[in-house]
């Protein structure tokens, strides 16, 4: 009888994972007090008298990458488009990352039937990285995502985040 609990409490129940994407996924956010946000901008279109553009979010407008595949793992490289809304903002903004994976109507090697897990993990320099699982929609198979808050002081948090997703499948023996 102890030798059956031995072996039960020696397996591992958690489902191990295999990234699909390339490390180097990452959209980048500017945490800064209002009016700081980079403005690099000096052209003679430029009539707001500051050292930025005239785009009218202040420089927090959403941004946006493609998630490409490891090589060889899908016949399309493409695995989906990651957001950010806004791409910027002073320390207690709150992020919509979403992640909107590609469906390309096959049965094998659509990136929609095959992935299990999607996370972002976010570097804020010399603070901490942390990694969050995203949430998939319940409405719609190809989208995640996540609401993350930027901690600091709203009057003086200068720094640039980085936000690396992370696409996965369930390793199946």
């Amino acid at each position: 009888m102890l030798a059956a609990l031995v072996v039960l409490g020696s397996c591992n129940s958690d489902p191990e994972y295999e990234q699909l994407n390339e490390d180097s996924d990452c959209l980048l956010v500017e945490i800064a007090p209002e009016g700081g946000l980079s403005d690099d901008d000096d052209s003679a279109g430029d009539d707001d008298d500051s050292a930025g553009d005239d785009d009218d979010s202040g420089g927090q407008s959403s941004s946006e990458i493609s998630l490409f595949a490891r090589p060889g793992l899908f016949a399309d490289g493409l695995l989906g488009t990651a957001f950010v809304s806004p791409g910027g903002g002073p320390a207690g903004t709150h992020f919509l990352i979403t992640v909107v994976l590609v469906d390309n109507g096959e049965e094998s090697g659509n990136p929609t039937e095959v992935v299990d897990r999607v996370s972002v993990s976010v570097d804020n320099g010399a603070l901490s990285i942390r990694e969050f699982d995203m949430e998939p929609s319940p409405a719609d198979e190809s989208r995640w995502t996540i609401t993350l808050g930027a901690g600091g002081d709203a009057e003086s948090t200068i720094r640039e985040a980085s936000l690396c997703i992370g696409v996965y499948a369930e390793i199946v023996e």
